[in-house]
Parts: structure tokens; sequence; C-alpha cells
């Protein structure tokens, strides 16, 4: 209760009064009809006003049941109620519809007694006025002839404050009305949990692209321009070769961030790169070029690969690459890629460094999602004095 006080005091808590003249504005095209309604029986004048009230009721519910009905409804929800219900499916169903027509027909409602709100404190205002002017000594008061005196200065006082309090009173149960009658139902919440579902799956996917392929370039980049600045006098032919890596690794790397940013932006993009086992001696040859003594075995069909299946063989080698470049100890790097009739086998296994603690736990992390969605599994960690990645994927359905 002392909430509700405190917001007669807050200027939000009277935002019902510009809500109420907007559903006066979208009920005078219709008033006409209710009006042909009304005359139409031959009554006294007061029950044929009822009759015009509740045909106009009527025919704004029907009105409501239209799409563009609702989503306006809600649009004038949010921006002068200060509610937040989610836009509307574009299609909404009956059961959506039909909560739309009954929430115009309450917005109608509303809006004629938060009219005879304002006439209240309308008489408020004017009752006390008149006596202290000073002009009169009656005046017409609900249908009466009523003296004037000491007794308007109260019923000012009570007219103005029941009219905030009534007004206030109006926006919080508009505002819950609007929740209930225009907010998603039931089926349409879990369609929105869907798809912010499959918006987070998509930006995670997004992400470990991006880690892929843009700190893999990285990686071999700044070892290639570390070496070449080594070797910029003495030996011109690497340095050339080193810069040949850089620029061939870059170019790559622009190509899967071409198409991760055409896909944020939902728009056509360049083709999404197919970087398959088949390019894996390119890896290779890139990590020789930055210094690692790295021994390729390909056994197999690798090119008879499913596409899903090759490119993701192709991220964990170059996964295990990357991280063998940041952290590897001096000696060979095993890099054994083999396509059997069943499963896709790949190990990664490369001397430890001892004084260095080992990262890039998120790319091993999405590596692990990705195999686990092919039905397959991942390990990495240290064998003896070693670390091997390894992973193993299937090829069939049941195995």
């Amino acid at each position: 209760m002392s909430g509700f006080l405190l917001s007669l005091t807050r200027i939000g808590s009277y935002r019902s009064l510009l809500h109420a003249a907007a559903g006066a504005a979208i009920a005078v095209p219709v008033a006409p009809f209710a009006l042909a309604v009304a005359v139409s029986f031959d009554v006294d004048s007061r029950l044929r006003a009822l009759i015009a009230l509740l045909a106009l009721a009527v025919l704004m519910g029907l009105l409501g049941l239209l799409g563009p009905v609702r989503r306006l409804g809600v649009g004038l929800a949010n921006t002068l109620l200060g509610t937040g219900v989610p836009a509307p499916e574009r299609h909404p169903g009956a059961g959506a519809r039909l909560r739309s027509g009954l929430w115009l027909a309450l917005h109608t409602a509303a809006s004629g007694i938060l009219f005879t709100v304002l006439a209240f404190l309308g008489l408020g205002v004017l009752v006390p006025a008149v006596w202290l002017a000073g002009g009169q000594d009656r005046i017409s008061l609900f249908w009466s002839d009523v003296p004037l005196g000491a007794w308007t200065l109260p019923f000012g006082l009570v007219a103005v404050v029941a009219a905030l309090v009534l007004t206030a009173a109006a926006t919080l149960g508009l505002r819950v009305g609007a929740a209930a009658l225009l907010g998603p139902s039931a089926a349409e919440r879990a369609a929105l949990a869907e798809r912010r579902a499959a918006v987070l799956a998509q930006r995670n996917r997004l992400a470990r692209e991006l880690h892929d392929s843009i700190g893999h370039t990285l990686t071999t980049s700044t070892l290639h321009a570390a070496a070449a600045a080594d070797l910029v006098e003495a030996d011109p032919a690497q340095v050339r070769r080193a810069l040949g890596t850089i620029e061939e690794a870059s170019r790559s790397a622009l190509e899967d961030l071409d198409h991760v940013l055409g896909l944020l932006r939902e728009e056509p993009a360049a083709k999404e790169p197919t970087r398959t086992l088949t390019e894996v001696d390119v890896l290779a040859v890139r990590a020789r070029d930055a210094g690692l003594d790295v021994r390729l075995t390909v056994r197999g069909p690798v090119g008879a690969l499913p596409a899903t299946v090759s490119r993701e063989g192709y991220r964990i080698v170059q996964e295990g690459l990357t991280n063998a470049l940041r952290h590897a100890g001096p000696g060979r790097v095993d890099v054994r890629v083999e396509a059997g009739p069943d499963r896709l086998e790949i190990a990664v296994v490369n001397p430890l460094d001892g004084e260095r603690a080992r990262s890039g736990r998120h790319g091993l992390e999405g590596l692990a999602e990705r195999v686990e969605a092919l039905r397959g599994e991942l390990a990495a960690g240290p064998d003896g004095e070693r670390w091997r990645l390894s992973a193993t994927i299937p090829l069939r359905a049941g195995t």
C-alpha cells in the first residue's frame, strides 16, 4: 500500500491518460457504427446510450482480432504505459487474436472511465473556484441545484485526490492487463525461447570459428614475423618465405572473417570457406615454416569423408598445431590422420614445455562440443613427457 501511495508522486503513474487519449482516437472511426446500432432500438435515451456503449465495446473487440491492431496495441502499451511486452508474432493465432480483441475492448472502456475521472477532477477544481470567486451562490451539480459554501473546499480536495488515485490505479491495472492480454502465450514463449537458443548456438559457433581461424593465423603470423625480423639480413630468401606464409594465412583468415561477419549482418556473405582435411598439408607447411618439426601422416581416403566431418577434422589439426606453436617444447610434433571405414582418428602429439603452463582451454572446449555433436570423442592432456590431442569421430550411425 505504501508503495502505491509513493507512486502517486511519480509522473509515470499517470501514463494511462495518454493511453486513454490514444484509445479514444482509435474509437472515433468506430463510434458512428455503434450509434447506428443504438438508434435502431426504440427505447429511452439512457438505455440507448447503454446500448451504444455495449455496441462500441463489441465492435472494438472485433477490430482487435486483426493482426496489425494487435501490433499497434503492443506498441502503444510499451510507449505510453512503459510496459515491456515483446513484439507479437507476424501472424498471430486464434487465441492471441481473441486476447487482443479483449484488450482493445478493455482499452476503450478504460478510456471512457478515465475521461469521466478527468471530468470529476475538473469539478474538484471548478466548484471551489466558483465559490471563492463569489460570483454566484448556487451551482448545478449531479443534476441538482446545490448551494455553494465552505463544503466546496474539502469536496475539491477529495475530488482531486480521488482522480489521482484512480488514474494511478488505472495505469497499474492497464500494465497488468497489457502483459496478460498482449504478452506472448505459452506457445509463443516457447517459440521465443527456441529462437533465443538458436541465436546463442549460432553465436557460440561463430565464436569457435573465429577462435580457430583467427587464433591460428595470429599465432603463425607472430612466429613468422619474429623469425623474419631475425633473418632479415642473414637470409633474405627465408624472410620472403615467411612473409609469403603470413600473407597466405592472413588471406585465409580474412575469408573466414568475411563469412562470419556476413552471418552476423544477416546478409548474403562470401561463400563459406570449405577447408577440409584434404588441405591438412597446408597447416603442416605453415607450422614447419614457423619453426616446428612436424611429421604428418595421412592414411585412408580423407577426400571421401563427409564434408562436416572433414571440416571438423581440419579444425582439430589446426587447434593442435596452434597450441603446439604456443606451448610445445623442443622436439618433433607428430600429426596423424587416419580415415578408416567406420571412423576418423586424429592425433596431434608434441613435447611438453615444463616452464610454461598450457592455455587455450576455450579452443579445446569448443572442439569438444563440436566433436560431441558428431557423436565423437575428444581428449587432451599430458601423455608422459608429451602432450596429446586426440579425437575419434564415427562415420556410420550406430558406431
